[in-house]
């Protein structure tokens, strides 16, 4: 039987890969890497993110592929509070909370924005 370890990157199809670039750089912390001489990813922790601009996909790609499909959550080491005192200062709109729900690991305080693309993105801290 097959035994899935972790993720080890996701691909986002966008419509703008520098607007993209910039939100996931600017307001998550993200790291740009260009690999393959033009294919661009946004690197976290152990993960990445690739980018496919839309209509100009990589083979092989998602069946039905579309931009503002996806729904994230990642994990801050920030204060939550923070965040959203940050989030506020360059005018990032939070859509909702702080709300508790529940996480990979057990029970998470959130709050949800939307990227460039309307992608839903969750902010999320463990709850100790």
């Amino acid at each position: 039987m097959l035994t899935v370890k972790s993720l080890d990157h996701l691909v986002l199809t966008v419509k703008d890969i520098e607007k993209t670039v910039t939100f996931y750089t600017k307001v998550l912390g993200m790291k740009k890497e260009v690999f393959k001489n033009n294919r661009i990813g946004l690197v976290y922790g152990e993960q990445k993110i690739n980018l496919h601009e839309l209509g100009k996909e990589f083979e092989p790609k998602a069946f039905q592929v579309q931009s503002g499909s996806a729904d994230l959550c990642f994990i801050t080491e920030n204060n939550l509070y923070e965040v959203i005192e940050f989030l506020n200062s360059i005018k990032i709109d939070i859509e909702e909370g702080p709300v508790q729900r529940t996480g990979a690991l057990g029970a998470i305080l959130s709050i949800y924005l939307r990227d460039p693309d309307r992608n839903l993105i969750e902010v999320s801290n463990y709850i100790k």
